[in-house]
């Protein structure tokens, strides 16, 4: 009898914890009193080529900036009405990200909400909890984009197909469908280590992670035991090893399974090419270009020369990445330098990366004021003499 109230309770209470994560509305019917049905076929190309084949609609080259945009204008469709997203693609890549792009009547900016990776299943994504997805919707639509920092902008794109999209009103069926896409669907490799659980991206996600709720569920199970069986020292810590063991297996096949995915991702950017190819193969090409004009700038100065690098409007990820290209050159950050308090060597040389504080901040005019810009036939058939991507000074102290 026991064993039988010790199931029923765990039955219930892990139900329970499952509602309360999918935020469940009791009231609300099992399926979807309203659905809104979009057909591939219905959407548009707006960037990249595509064509009609049959319902689905069929994505065979990117646009611009290696970027596709399908989008249609859906009629009478009130964002609080339907906060339910369905979609599905075949052989979406992995190589690309992919987001949901929405207009509203009352916002004439597009809005761009990442979404997990499609498969070729149906995925279900939780709209309420984008701020964005208010009043009436007026385009939406989908964009695909190589993922940043990992794969190569060129080698992103594989043709894919939408077959079908839709909207929601609140159901059972939906919450309960978009809480699992958003604790077991697989989202982008970013810069989180591989060893980390969920994802990294601003979209709002679940309110309670996979984890919280893991460790609810084990903890409410050893609670149950307890309640059930006593406080027999053998007995409840042969079931809080069980739970504990059943929670760690499950957050580890979690685990597993988004790491295969960004495996995934790396062989289908890898795995074609031999070890040379591969070495020379990056995401951040546009980096790579700027750290071989910077060699160019730097031909004639000592290889011993102290290179500080500066980008006040470049992400502290990619200053290191130029850097890392940059090499075997003796090179560094300025900020760190000055955080040091080591006064600079007459003939180190500074560079601005994407920045224009040489000419705008003043404490720099300052510092620059006896120093001597690096001018090469680079910088002299630049478009704009002032908006250089990189602008390079050989540093001299001021008297």
């Amino acid at each position: 009898m026991r064993r039988i109230a010790f199931v029923l309770a765990l039955a219930a209470g892990w139900t329970m914890l499952v509602l309360v994560a999918a935020r469940v509305d009791i009231s609300s019917p099992f399926a979807a009193a309203e659905q809104r049905a979009f057909r591939g076929n219905d959407f548009t190309a707006v960037f990249g080529t595509a064509s009609v084949e049959e319902d689905r609609l069929d994505v065979s080259s990117p646009g611009e900036g290696f970027t596709s945009l399908q989008s249609l204008h859906p009629s009478d469709i009130d964002a609080e009405q339907f906060p339910t997203l369905r979609y599905r693609f075949r052989d979406f890549p992995r190589t690309l990200e992919l987001s949901l792009v929405i207009r509203t009547a009352g916002n004439a900016e597009d809005v761009a909400i990442a979404l997990p990776w499609p498969g070729d299943r149906v995925q279900t994504f939780d709209l309420s909890r984008v701020p964005e997805w208010h009043g009436r919707i007026v385009e939406i639509g989908f964009a695909e984009f190589p993922t940043a920092q990992v794969v190569p902008p060129a080698q992103g794109f594989s043709p894919f197909a939408i077959v079908e999209a839709g909207l929601w009103s609140r159901s059972w069926h939906g919450d309960l469908a978009a809480l699992a896409t958003d604790w077991f669907a697989a989202w982008p490799w970013t810069q989180r280590s591989v060893h980390a659980l969920g994802r990294d991206t601003e979209t709002p996600g679940a309110p309670m992670s996979l984890v919280v709720a893991v460790a609810l569920a084990a903890v409410f199970a050893i609670v149950c035991a307890a309640l059930a069986f006593g406080r027999r020292a053998r007995s409840l810590a042969t079931a809080g090893a069980i739970a504990l063991a059943v929670a760690w297996l499950a957050l580890d096949v979690a685990w597993q399974s988004g790491l295969w995915g960004r495996l995934e991702t790396t062989r289908a950017v890898y795995a074609k090419l031999s070890w040379n190819q591969r070495e020379h193969t990056v995401a951040d090409t546009d980096l790579v270009a700027l750290a071989d004009r910077l060699r160019v700038m730097l031909r004639k100065e000592p290889e011993t020369a102290r290179v500080l690098v500066y980008g006040d409007a470049t992400s502290g990820y990619e200053l290191l990445r130029f850097i890392w290209h940059a090499l075997p050159r003796n090179v560094g950050l300025l900020a760190n330098a000055n955080a040091a308090g080591d006064a600079l060597p007459n003939g180190a040389i500074i560079v601005f990366l994407r920045s224009d504080a040489w000419r705008t901040n003043e404490s720099f005019r300052r510092m620059l004021s006896a120093s001597e810009r690096i001018v090469t036939p680079v910088t002299i058939h630049a478009d704009s003499f002032d908006d250089e991507p990189i602008v390079a000074y050989r540093f001299r102290r001021g008297k």
